[in-house]
């Protein structure tokens, strides 16, 4: 069965806290403790995104204390994802693509005309 990631995470939480007989309060009181299920340590860290108005606290402290994201010492993200990213010249990408798609492309098989959707494709992909 498929789900989108937030849907697993809250599986995840809910089966944990089930299979292991917890209350909310325990599971705040506790959360420094408990081995929560790898999602949900994920998605208290950002890896889905930051809520509009923050996670719930205490939870989110306890929940992260001493976990740091692989190669780095943060514990979450902070901000919009990709806030810290260099702009992209999108003129400079479109001469990429035509230098090897375009009728310029030394490859005679390419002879693409390259459009501006060709480009916001792939910047994004």
């Amino acid at each position: 069965i498929k789900v989108t990631p937030s849907s697993k995470v809250a599986g995840d939480l809910a089966q944990f806290i089930v299979a292991n007989n917890l209350t909310e309060q325990e599971v705040i009181d506790q959360a420094e403790s408990l081995s929560f299920p790898k999602s949900v340590i994920e998605y208290f860290q950002g890896y889905l995104g930051i809520p509009p108005f923050g996670f719930p606290e205490p939870l989110r402290t306890r929940i992260l204390k001493g976990k740091n994201i692989p190669g780095t010492d943060m514990n979450c993200f902070a901000g919009r994802p990709g806030a810290d990213m260099p702009s992209m010249d999108l003129a400079t990408e479109k001469k990429k693509l035509e230098e090897k798609w375009g009728p310029e492309s030394p490859d005679e098989r390419h002879n693409h005309h390259i459009r501006d959707v060709d480009v916001m494709s792939h910047a994004m992909y």
